[in-house]
């Protein structure tokens, strides 16, 4: 027998070839249940995500998985990108992957929740025995190490998420009065890191009458207003994050209060920007424009970066471990 994984993802093929291979539940609930019925497999998994199809196996080693994995995918990308793993190669592939440093953003969260989600819906196609119970939960183990014992998941590297971030370190971004302008997905990001910041006091101003109000359905004390409403929107609140499209600046020294008291934080996302650069000229305006947040966003990749050895130290004495056991299991398997 022997572990296997056949992987396209974003590192060995555009990003955009990799988001073409995506199989609905059916067609995942389908293959795992044919995998079931071949003797020659054990286990089998598949991890697919937006930016990655892996199949992993614990199958015998005169079967020919690369035959049975192409005639499902049935696609010339997957051969022309795929790569195979074999033994502690596909686990500590898993266990990188897992940890996040196999990722677009590196150290995100989402894999470990989408590889949690793999490894249960395999349970309940009974794709999995003894040896992917131990491999997925070891590779929880490494994950949740990796995110204890380094920083590599620490600080913000999306645009939204750092421009809230951002706001929190200016003030108890808790107790503000925020307003959103927009309703696109840079806004829906907005107001979802804003709630995990645990504030509840959320407008949202945008053209787009229904899906501004599909954000404030989100919140727990939000409102919706339109655009026409922003001027006097602008003297009430404490912070404005700006996520719109637009052809022309919404927030202008005409708009705001010129004899300000209340400070405002002013932070744009947009390009070309919804605020005019002179705003700073008034009294109690802060502005930060997406500049500022880029700048942000590389520092915080590069104090990344400087924690992947750690990281690979971590997984390589998980995998040692897990190279045990494996020696250990066939041993009594005799």
């Amino acid at each position: 027998m022997n572990l296997i994984c056949q992987s396209v993802d974003f590192r060995n093929c555009p990003a955009d070839t990799a988001g073409q291979l995506v199989f609905d539940i059916q067609r995942q609930r389908t293959f795992l249940h044919s995998c079931r019925d071949i003797p020659e497999i054990s286990d089998a998994l598949i991890l697919n995500t937006c930016n990655r199809l892996e199949f992993y196996f614990y199958a015998a080693r005169q079967f020919d998985i690369s035959a049975f994995v192409d005639d499902f995918v049935s696609h010339n990308l997957w051969n022309q990108y795929k790569q195979t793993l074999y033994g502690l190669d596909a686990a500590g592939h898993l266990f990188n992957v897992a940890s996040g440093l196999e990722s677009q953003i590196v150290g995100e969260n989402e894999i470990f929740s989408q590889l949690k989600s793999a490894y249960s819906f395999a349970l309940r196609c009974d794709s999995v025995q003894t040896m992917f119970h131990r491999l997925l939960h070891s590779s929880f183990r490494v994950a949740k190490a990796v995110r204890t014992y380094t920083d590599i998941n620490i600080g913000a590297l999306s645009i939204a998420q750092a421009s809230v971030e951002l706001a929190a370190d200016n003030c108890s971004i808790d107790k503000m009065k925020i307003l959103v302008i927009g309703s696109g997905s840079n806004a829906e990001l907005i107001v979802k890191h804003l709630i995990r910041k645990n504030v509840a006091d959320i407008t949202v101003a945008a053209r787009n009458k229904d899906a501004g109000e599909r954000l404030i359905e989100k919140t727990s004390a939000g409102k919706f207003v339109q655009l026409n409403e922003l001027k006097s929107c602008l003297s009430n609140v404490d912070i404005v994050f700006t996520a719109a499209a637009s052809g022309r600046p919404l927030i202008t020294a005409e708009t705001l209060d010129k004899k300000r008291v209340k400070p405002l934080i002013v932070i744009d996302l947009s390009v070309p920007p919804n605020a005019e650069p002179k705003v700073v000229e008034i009294d109690n305006i802060k502005l930060f424009n997406i500049d500022s947040l880029n700048e942000i966003i590389s520092n915080n990749n590069r104090k990344r970066q400087t924690e992947i050895p750690k990281a690979k130290a971590i997984i390589d004495e998980h995998l040692q471990s897990f190279s045990r056991w494996l020696e250990d299991s066939k041993v009594a398997a005799r």
